[in-house]
């Protein structure tokens, strides 16, 4: 074997590489660069410490993987409950913004309804003052009875009005705009009926009754053009919110309809029975009569009836709802009998 063989191994001999030949060992190089970005004296570095990647205890096929095994890291914290409970949304909003929107139409409607309640409360005021003056001396039984009674009537309706105007706005209720529209077109109507009772109860009263009973029609005109424009606007207003909260199934948007002229009849009801009864128990009924008395504790349990029946279609519940039916089927037995 030549003397050359870098693999020779005779201990006799000593074995001489070539100088070009010569590798330099790695320990030295292995010690000084074992941990990155070491500080030395040509480099002035910090070192960093390199993140552990060291498997963690592994766990054997045949263990169970309960609430009581020894990992804990994967368990839910005890005060979660799943599935997750619906996280309610708390109002924020001021109770002026939750009965008046940030809408122009709206806000302009209130508005219009709040100055027309204003104007007639103070002439039907006005023309009741001085029916009261004027009941010492006249013994006519329209100016003793029967023409407060129907200014007081009167002036309830305008205030029923102005509520249900903000209750319309609060509950995006399009129809009630324009049931509300109607009602007061009905306003209009009497109006102008009242002129000539008004004129006749007060003819020995001094001038000035004239332009008052004018000024009333005239008011609650201009207020229902009002009316109807702005209740055209809200509409359009309201149905992209009203589609955004029901979406496009035409059942539903049925079903909402319904509701709609449900929630609507019965709060004019309240209006028109309230209405009925005063007339039914001061201009008409006798205190010496049974039906008075019965009609007197029939008008609190009546609006106490009304009101179940809202809430009967607002919780969906069925024995309200028959409750009320069957009042409402008794009221009508009343009424046919009264006939």
């Amino acid at each position: 074997m030549s003397a050359h063989n870098p693999y020779f191994n005779d201990s006799s001999h000593t074995l001489t590489l070539p100088q070009e030949d010569y590798k330099a060992s790695y320990d030295n190089l292995i010690d000084d660069f074992a941990k990155p970005f070491t500080a030395n004296s040509s480099h002035q570095t910090f070192t960093v410490e390199a993140p552990s990647h060291r498997r963690g205890p592994s766990i054997p096929f045949d263990k169970s993987f309960s609430s009581h095994s020894d990992d804990m890291s994967h368990e839910p914290p005890s005060n979660v409950s799943y599935p997750p409970l619906p996280v309610k949304e708390v109002e924020t909003e001021s109770i002026w913004h939750r009965f008046l929107p940030e809408s122009l139409a709206c806000r302009l409607y209130i508005v219009t309804v709040l100055i027309e309640t204003t104007i007639d409360l103070s002439i039907e005021g006005e023309l009741l003052l001085r029916l009261r003056s004027q009941t010492d001396n006249d013994t006519n039984q329209i100016t003793s009875r029967k023409m407060p009674v129907y200014l007081s009537i009167f002036a309830l309706a305008h205030v029923f009005q102005l509520a249900m105007a903000v209750d319309a706005v609060h509950a995006r209720n399009t129809l009630q705009f324009f049931c509300l529209a109607a009602f007061n077109a009905l306003f209009l109507v009497y109006a102008v009926i009242q002129i000539g009772e008004v004129r006749e109860a007060l003819s020995n009263a001094p001038q000035g009754v004239g332009p008052l009973t004018t000024v009333i029609p005239i008011v609650i005109a201009i207020c229902e053009v009002c009316y109807i424009g702005l209740a055209w606007k809200i509409y359009h207003e309201f149905g992209w919110k009203v589609y955004k909260y029901l979406g496009a199934d035409r059942r539903i948007k049925k079903m909402y309809v319904n509701y709609q002229v449900y929630e609507c009849l019965v709060k004019f009801d309240v209006f028109f029975w309230v209405g009925f009864s005063v007339q039914f128990i001061w201009l008409v009924l006798q205190k010496n009569d049974w039906e008075y008395y019965v009609t007197c504790a029939a008008l609190p349990l009546s609006i106490v009836l009304l009101v179940e029946g809202h809430l009967a279609a607002r919780h969906e519940n069925k024995w309200m709802m028959a409750t009320f039916m069957s009042g409402c089927i008794g009221a009508m037995i009343y009424f046919i009998y009264k006939q």
